[in-house]
């Protein structure tokens, strides 16, 4: 089984010294590995941990997420901390994107509790709040268990303390007013209580006495009932707790002294709350430890434990992002290569991670890379999969009828096919939009006459323009530019890209059902929602297929509905700064309503609301600039709102594919700014008006709406001078600049090395009116077909099509692919769902021939069997079948032709591939292309089955 070569991305970067790099949705060339041993290992461990390193029971469990999944690694000090996966979380999805999660580790080390979703998440208030799936993963063995769905995707979720008990909480209410708080009982993978907490509660805490969190800035107990009772006040805001085995509660808070925010850790036992220190900088971290004990980590100076045997201070030169359960191996940096530093021209693939360890006993440094495909240690099993086949549910749900899609604009469709643009294209787009000038003539298949984008979707009345910088940062969060599918690279066509079309995550991200009724029809690049279902009239359906089918026309359409949250804003009598819409900054309430809403005046509260108030304490009080300091935040943007990471990716450029004209510009930085944007404090809309008071116990959010901001407020030097403006790369009313393709298009009609070329079966039919990668039309014999589900027919074909997808690879710039199964997990049902069938069907006369397939550049990479049934004709009637087992991974990331064998042929021939491979875990692809009939009458020395094929 091969690593999965096509794969997506969501709003991740890849460092190089000045820039970033956002990998496109794409097939990534693979990278060498130059770590043949053990990976990320402690070199010299006897000098860095210990001459007892070998004998020592320490170990590490940490996450990171990318294209491929939310994988969890394992590092153990008796193999000097070489890293391995454990197991690689994915819910079942396949359109996802990027991959993002949080992960703490039982008390006894048993058992990681991993909280995950897609990073597209982060973009949705209803699913930061209630939208993550919650697992549990056995250490030695890796086997993975969904205990949870709709819990929240926060910083502190999950919460572990010293026993194997773990508390998550899911956010209730449009302002998170309320809280369930869920029990999990690690070892039996189950949730045995939840309980409604009349409040935002943070930093869920287990401890043997009690369940604790932190409300508004205090710490509280929360009752059996839900309930919570105040057991102390440390001050500043908390962004950590844990309780120990002894009873004792640790906690760090940042506090504002002499108008500086520090790190300080308090202990509370026996009802006294203990002041142990304050830390020079806001990097202390508290972690747990095995034995019920906690640990104090980052620069601990000016921090004194007392006679606390339970707590341990461990110094760490940087960050601190992980620990060992017995604290000899500090993490401090995880970075996925999909999301940091690469070579120009060099593509980053999934499931490889660069880590950056401290031994605190030392003092030394350790930096390497990971490879998720690598297997882990003898002692530690396969990594079991934990899609639906290991979900909570021991019967898969019945195939029902789902009705009628609810999103307007269907997939898997040949009229619906979305051409990918390149970076390039959407800055020239975006450039000329934010000034009023993007009016080319465009059109689409079945949106009737040619339009001209922003006339098509015009600037609201008295709307400013918006900055190009400002709207390039919001297509760079939502989409990663991406018009198409993830699965589609710039050049590609592929399915539109729709953000849930199903409605899977009404349902625990199962692919196995489909709810229409739930679905989220986000469309394309600035994912375009409301209006975008079946009889809304928001659009009419010219706007509705623009918006799914052409970038051009949905920047307008995303680019309008910015403007009119301007506006909206306007109308509440908000504003910041000094409300000139030229400065980036000034935009900072518009991108917060764009999210999460705003709010007119009723009578009541009205501005816009908490979830995405800097203030929040859904987000860690010690967070620096969203990717102004370290670029991998992307791969956790949970732990920033919704304007702070649009401001960051305006002051930060995305970088795609190609070098060097897949950047986009950075704005024209103010004097004396330090190339950096004008940032709101964390308390910049704290006020009376909401009941946010600064530095102290913060009274928002009430059980109402009262913490809803609007006024006036500004920073820095409120824009008179310091804040950025647009900077174009392209001239307005210049013409639109090329596709800049990642691969070539195999247009070339297919040419016999030996015989004549019988029929070429192509996986569209033929049929190129709908092609959009300018291949010319070469239909030639025979019929190609696609069954989907099991038993083919009924409902059960929609459910086939869940996991089924097109895209611009392969012969005339067009294949199917889908992933592969295996027909023994999880039951015969199971992989029912996820069964494609592809027949390709000739209408030849007996005679001899040789079949050739073309394996797409990109998008197959299963051993899979091409069953060849040579027809009714033969002797008795019969229909033999040979089976020619075909490695599509062999095509290298080039177009190529490879034979299935020379054999004799009879009238109703044909070829067929199935996706139900042994073993496989529903990640891999399984490609349908074009198949070629050649006809070699006496051809006695023919190639075998895998041989290549010249000349094409």
């Amino acid at each position: 089984m091969h690593a999965s070569r096509l794969w997506a991305g969501l709003a991740t970067v890849v460092l190089t010294s000045t820039v970033i790099i956002a990998p496109q949705a794409a097939s990534a060339v693979p990278t060498q590995s130059t770590d043949t041993g053990r990976q990320a290992a402690v070199t010299d461990p006897a000098r860095v941990l210990g001459d007892d390193w070998k004998s020592s029971s320490d170990v590490l469990v940490t996450g990171s997420g990318d294209t491929d999944g939310f994988h969890l690694y394992v590092a153990r000090e008796k193999d000097a901390f070489a890293w391995s996966r454990l197991a690689t979380l994915t819910g079942g999805r396949t359109e996802a994107g990027s991959w993002t999660g949080y992960v703490c580790l039982t008390g006894s080390g048993r058992y990681a509790a991993v909280v995950y979703a897609p990073v597209m998440a982060t973009n949705k208030p209803a699913l930061v709040n209630a939208g993550a799936l919650a697992a549990i993963v056995d250490v030695s063995t890796g086997a993975a268990r969904i205990v949870a769905d709709d819990v929240q995707l926060a910083y502190f979720n999950p919460g572990c303390g010293p026993d194997d008990r773990i508390l998550l909480t899911r956010a209730i209410g449009l302002d998170q007013q309320q809280t369930d708080l869920l029990t999990v009982d690690a070892a039996g993978s189950k949730v045995v209580s939840t309980r409604r907490v009349k409040a935002q509660l943070t930093n869920p805490a287990p401890g043997p006495d009690g369940d604790y969190g932190v409300i508004r800035g205090e710490v509280v107990r929360v009752a059996q009932d839900g309930r919570p009772a105040v057991v102390a006040r440390p001050g500043g805001q908390p962004y950590g707790l844990r309780a120990t085995a002894g009873a004792a509660l640790d906690v760090v808070t940042l506090k504002a002294e002499g108008g500086v925010e520090r790190s300080a850790a308090y202990r509370h036992r026996a009802g006294r709350l203990t002041h142990l220190g304050t830390s020079p900088g806001k990097r202390l971290e508290l972690f747990g430890l095995s034995e019920g004990r906690n640990a104090l980590v980052g620069d601990v100076t000016g921090i004194a434990t007392g006679a606390a045997r339970d707590l341990r201070l461990l110094n760490s030169s940087r960050p601190a992002r992980g620990v060992s359960q017995q604290g000899h191996l500090v993490v401090q940096g995880l970075s996925v290569e999909q999301t940091r530093e690469r070579l120009a021209g060099r593509k980053a693939a999934a499931g490889v991670l660069r880590v950056t360890v401290e031994s605190p006993g030392s003092g030394q440094t350790r930096s390497g890379t990971v490879r998720s495909e690598r297997r882990a240690p003898a002692d530690v099993a396969r990594p079991t999969f934990t899609g639906p086949m290991a979900a909570a549910v021991d019967d898969p749900p019945p195939i029902t009828d789902p009705g009628q899609p609810k999103c307007a604009i269907g997939r898997n469709e040949l009229s619906t096919q979305v051409l990918q643009p390149s970076a390039n294209q959407v800055e020239w787009a975006v450039d000329q939009a934010a000034n009023g000038v993007l009016l080319n003539d465009r059109s689409t298949p079945g949106a009737g006459e040619p339009y001209k984008p922003q006339v098509l979707f015009r600037k609201p009345t008295n709307a400013p323009n918006v900055p190009a910088q400002l709207m390039l940062a919001i297509l760079a969060q939502e989409t990663n530019l991406a018009q198409a599918s993830w699965h589609a690279v710039p050049g590609d066509a592929g399915n539109p890209l729709v953000s849930d079309y199903y409605g899977h995550r009404a349902h625990e991200e199962d692919i196995r059902i489909i709810d229409y009724s739930s679905a989220d029809c986000g469309y394309g690049i600035s994912q375009v929602t409301d209006g975008m279902a079946r009889g809304q009239t928001t659009y009419n359906s010219q706007q509705q297929q623009a918006i799914a089918m052409d970038y051009q026309a949905n920047i307008a359409a995303g680019m309008a509905i910015l403007q009119a949250k301007w506006l909206e804003v306007a109308r509440t009598g908000s504003m910041v700064n000094n409300g000139n819409p030229a400065f980036i900054e000034n935009w900072y309430l518009a991108v917060w309503g764009y999210n999460s809403g705003v709010y007119q005046n009723t009578g009541g509260p009205y501005g816009v609301g908490w979830f995405n108030n800097p203030a929040n304490p859904q987000y860690k009080a010690t967070r620096e600039p969203f990717l102004r300091v370290d670029k991998d935040d992307a791969s956790h943007p949970a732990d920033w709102s919704y304007p702070e990471k649009i401001m960051g990716w305006a002051e930060v450029p995305q970088w795609q594919w190609i070098d060097p004209l897949d950047k986009y510009l950075p704005p024209a930085f103010g004097t004396n700014s330090n190339n950096q944007l004008q940032l709101p404090g964390r308390y910049q809309f704290c006020g009376t008006v909401n009941y946010c008071t600064p530095n102290v116990l913060n009274a928002c959010p009430s059980d109402n709406s009262n913490c809803w901001w609007h006024g006036t407020t500004s920073w820095s030097d409120g824009c008179a001078a310091k804040c950025a403006k647009e900077r174009l790369a392209f001239p307005l009313f210049s013409s639109e600049p090329p596709l800049l393709r990642v691969y070539p298009t195999a247009c070339k009609p297919f040419k016999a090395d030996i015989g004549t070329v019988a029929a070429v079966i192509d996986d569209s039919n033929g049929d190129s009116s709908f092609n959009r990668l300018g291949c010319a039309p070469q239909p030639r014999g025979g019929k190609f077909t696609l069954r989907t589900g099991s038993p083919f027919g009924s409902y059960a074909a929609l459910y086939g099509q869940v996991d089924l997808h097109q895209i611009g690879a392969g012969y005339l710039g067009h294949a199917w692919f889908t992933h592969s199964y295996d027909g023994d997990s999880g039951g015969s049902e199971e992989f029912k769902r996820h069964r494609v069938l592809g027949t390709w069907t000739t209408d030849l006369p007996s005679d001899d021939y040789e079949i050739v397939v073309h394996l797409p550049s990109h998008g197959a990479n299963e051993q899979v069997d091409y069953i060849i049934s040579q027809g009714d004709g033969g002797p008795g009637g019969s229909d033999h079948q040979i089976v020619c087992s075909i490695d599509q991974n062999s095509a290298n990331w080039q177009d190529k032709w490879v034979s299935l064998g020379w054999t004799w042929l009879y009238p109703g021939a044909k070829v067929q591939l199935d996706n139900i491979v042994a073993q496989a875990e529903g990640t891999v692809d399984v490609a349908y292309d074009a198949i070629a009939f050649v006809n070699v009458p006496g051809y006695a020395n023919g190639r075998d089955c895998g041989d290549p094929y010249p000349g094409n």
